[in-house]
């Protein structure tokens, strides 16, 4: 995996992970292939780097990585328990705060000790 900025980004790579926007809304899936057009929509919605499948210096996953992965796997596990209640709009802010406090417990020591 090659991790690059938006502005060494070329047509035709390949994203290696699914880009959210800040909002943490999907714009683009892992494996799209890069068009002009998605470069530009992605400056357009401020991402500043993205994953891209390839072969980087380091074989071994980062913090960042990490981290990005148990985002997604989080996200993945709230979509199927939400899954009958997605379209109410307080259900959709009850997800995001519970995928948000999943994330805080996973990724601060201090409360994984208070969890465990």
């Amino acid at each position: 995996m090659i991790h690059l900025k938006i502005d060494a980004v070329k047509p035709g790579m390949v994203l290696a992970r699914s880009v959210y926007n800040q909002q943490e809304l999907l714009l683009l899936e892992k494996g799209t292939a890069l068009t002009k057009k998605r470069i530009w929509m992605l400056k357009t919605w401020g991402i500043d780097r993205v994953s891209l499948k390839g072969r980087g210096q380091n074989d071994e996953p980062s913090v960042a990585e990490v981290e990005f992965e148990t985002r997604e796997s989080i996200e993945r596990e709230l979509q199927a328990k939400f899954a009958d209640v997605i379209d109410d709009p307080v259900m959709q802010e009850i997800m995001k705060a519970a995928g948000r406090q999943l994330q805080k417990s996973l990724t601060d020591p201090d409360k994984q000790n208070e969890t465990t």
